[in-house]
């Protein structure tokens, strides 16, 4: 299992309910991704908390919301609702 941070830990993610289809060639550097109940509040709270390597909120076509953060070591980790 993955430490995952308090402060993520508190924004509740939801339990794990199914896969998420990429379309395209994969990114060498995506280690994961994450299904959240309320991108747009972690959006929010990552932005407030001073960290800049975060997308925007994108509505993809399939109705759902996602995010990505770039980490330090250039790694990105798309939350999706």
């Amino acid at each position: 299992m993955n430490n995952i941070p308090m402060e993520i830990e508190a924004l509740h993610i939801a339990p794990f309910t199914g896969i998420h289809m990429f379309y395209g060639e994969p990114i060498k550097r995506m280690i994961g991704f994450m299904l959240v109940q309320g991108v747009d509040e972690l959006h929010s709270f990552v932005k407030s908390r001073g960290w800049n390597e975060i997308s925007e909120v994108k509505v993809e076509p399939w109705g759902g919301k996602t995010c990505s953060i770039t980490t330090v070591d250039g790694s990105i980790l798309t939350f999706f609702e």
